[in-house]
């Protein structure tokens, strides 16, 4: 019969007592059960395995940087001699909750111990109200076992500060993560594996993130690789990034041709700032580079609206993110990006490191830039350059110079201003940053509006 159980910590440094006490609870408060840890400082060295259906709660929890290292109410600590993979383990269960409480490696655990471990089918978990600092391993990490894995994560205003490897590492199938907070993940893996959210081919997709943030990561703010079904899209709903050493976000296709499938990712209503500082693997001045807001590697569908990339010079006093959008062929095949779609928003980039909006225009089938989205170069710039605009014919023939113009633009052209001896505008030359508008009148002065698709 479920019940709930009340404990109160021990002071006992060693964690054996404090460890020992809430295993026991939790294995004899049933499914349904909960056990709630008073406030205070609770030292473990051990994992916490919560069995099905059962909640392990505190009070408070940490929910910035300052607070999740100082945290106030339940502060789990696992201690120097700690052996196991996840201060909070978890496998195969059903029905878990975790909420209101702090985990805190202040005692210099072992390397590669996670915050909260999940290993095989953990399904339908829910994590409420939790900050996890400074732990060796990743924040929240799910594992196949024997090829199986978890389902129906729901996780809410949680704190990842300084974990050693990725905050969030493959999380799963019908994943909702509402109003994360990630800053400094890869403190200890650096840039290989210090990215704030990271999903690999291996995870199914169908998840939404809203209002999340990752900043401050050894890697990007998100990497994205989900193989999922035809409609498992990833979405970023009103999320951001700063000051991330790689990329915004990352979604690539790390499949040997670069050509298996990827579900469809949707980014809407985000602003990436500052990203692409590419600090040294082993600390030091940030250098910048090749980076972008949004990069885009390998097969995949991308369909971004109201979202801006926004260059800083925080970090890098050229300016960062080098480029506002990037684009890369991978694999090999090589595979090329299906889709990129970019409806309205900004695309700020690095002039000071010779940026571009978009980077390798060329390197996907269909690139689709809605006609309000602006580009603008350098920080705090307000000279954009928008998709419209207009010119008067002078000899029947005039040249714009436009950021947006490549050889492929299709562009559109609408008499506003006919002159007497008006003809037919056409386009007659299409190059990269220009293009050419001419009439079939070589004494046509109409002014003739355009728009680049």
């Amino acid at each position: 019969m479920a019940s709930t159980v009340v404990l109160n910590p021990s002071t006992d440094k060693t964690g054996a007592t404090d460890a020992a006490a809430i295993n026991t609870a939790l294995g004899n408060v049933g499914g349904g059960g909960s056990v709630l840890l008073g406030p205070g400082d609770w030292y473990t060295d051990a994992p916490l395995d919560i069995p099905d259906g059962t909640e392990l709660a505190g009070i408070k929890g940490g929910i910035n940087g300052h607070t999740s290292t100082s945290p106030a109410g339940s502060v789990i600590h696992p201690v120097a001699g700690f052996s196991g993979r996840g201060v909070l383990n978890l496998s195969a269960v059903t029905g878990v909750r975790i909420r209101e409480l702090a985990i805190l490696n202040d005692m210099g655990s072992p390397a590669n111990v996670d915050g909260i471990s999940c290993h095989g089918n953990v399904n339908g978990l829910e994590i409420l109200h939790v900050s996890v600092a400074l732990v060796s391993g990743y924040g929240l990490a799910y594992y196949q076992s024997a090829g199986v894995d978890g389902d129906g994560l729901w996780m809410s205003r949680c704190m990842f500060q300084r974990t050693g490897k990725s905050a969030v590492h493959r999380p799963v199938n019908d994943a909702n993560i509402h109003n994360v907070h990630i800053q400094y993940a890869g403190n200890v893996a650096g840039p290989a594996d210090g990215h704030g959210f990271f999903s690999d081919a291996g995870s199914a997709g169908n998840m939404t993130y809203i209002g999340c943030r990752a900043d401050l990561c050894r890697g990007s703010g998100w990497l994205i690789d989900h193989k999922g079904s035809y409609g498992d899209a990833t979405k970023l709903v009103g999320c951001s990034t700063e000051r991330n050493s790689q990329h915004g976000v990352l979604i690539t296709n790390s499949s040997a041709a670069g050509t298996a499938w990827r579900s469809p990712v949707i980014i809407s209503g985000c602003c990436f700032e500052g990203d692409g500082t590419n600090v040294p693997a082993g600390g030091g001045p940030a250098t910048g580079g090749e980076y972008a807001g949004i990069r885009v590697q390998g097969r995949n569908r991308v369909f971004i609206d109201g979202t801006t990339v926004v260059v800083s010079t925080t970090d890098v006093a050229a300016g960062a993110p080098k480029y506002a959008l990037g684009i890369d062929e991978i694999g090999s095949a090589p595979g090329r990006a299906e889709t990129i779609e970019w409806a309205s928003g900004r695309m700020n980039y690095s002039t000071g490191q010779g940026g571009q909006a978009i980077q390798n225009y060329p390197l996907v089938d269909h690139l689709v830039i809605g006609p309000t989205v602006t580009q603008a170069g350098g920080f705090e710039s307000t000279a954009i350059s928008p998709r419209t605009g207009q010119v008067a014919l002078a000899g029947g023939t005039a040249t714009v110079s436009s950021p947006w113009a490549f050889p492929q633009s299709l562009i559109y052209l609408t008499v506003v201003g006919p002159s007497a001896a008006m003809g037919t505008p056409f386009v007659s030359a299409r190059g990269t940053g220009s293009f050419t508008v001419q009439s079939t009148s070589d004494t046509d002065a109409s002014t003739v509006a355009w728009m680049i698709m």
